[in-house]
């Protein structure tokens, strides 16, 4: 899967923020990257269902807008997605969505047991290759928790404050030397 440069860059600053030979540090692979949403996945955290055909595995979907319109309110949902290897098909399970502070803003369940082929999204492809194949997406962020990635990823997308403006400052006046008028004694 192909992700901008500019995205790129920041997955790879994002790494080098965290440190990725911090020890206890984890992986979160980069499901999905855009210039306003960042999608993870944990692969160590992946559980297999019913001998292997089934798995199931929760993404985090980091946003720098939560809702469309209005001021910016960064936030993130996490969402259950169970995944029919053999069939190739996703279905979430439940999402919640949380604000950038943590504060649970909506949970909702799937009430439709249906599953959805996960062949032409291509979010719900890559998260298929990395819980049932185990491909790595080849971005990763490193982190002792999603939380730290979470975290970091709305504090880059946050606008830096800007610098006051230059104030033209007068050069200082040197001080008047004291000349001496009286040659200096030898002993």
């Amino acid at each position: 899967m192909a992700y901008p440069r500019t995205v790129l860059v920041s997955a790879s600053f994002g790494a080098a923020l965290f440190g990725a030979c911090a020890a206890g540090a984890a992986t979160f692979d980069v499901v999905r990257a855009g210039p306003d949403t960042v999608t993870l996945m944990d692969r160590a955290a992946v559980e297999t269902l019913e001998g292997g055909k089934l798995r199931r595995a929760w993404s985090v979907n980091v946003q720098r807008n939560l809702v469309s319109g209005g001021p910016q309110q960064p936030g993130y949902v996490r969402t259950l997605n169970e995944y029919d290897c053999e069939a190739w098909k996703i279905r979430w399970r439940t999402f919640s969505a949380y604000s950038r502070f943590g504060a649970l803003v909506m949970k909702k369940d799937n009430d439709d047991p249906s599953w959805a082929p996960a062949v032409g999204d291509a979010e719900a492809a890559a998260g298929a290759r990395l819980v049932c194949d185990g491909h790595s997406t080849g971005e990763v962020y490193a982190a002792g928790t999603v939380g730290q990635v979470v975290v970091a990823l709305m504090q880059a997308w946050d606008a830096a404050a800007p610098l006051p403006p230059l104030q033209p400052v007068r050069p200082l006046a040197r001080p008047a030397t004291k000349r001496r008028d009286k040659p200096a004694r030898r002993r």
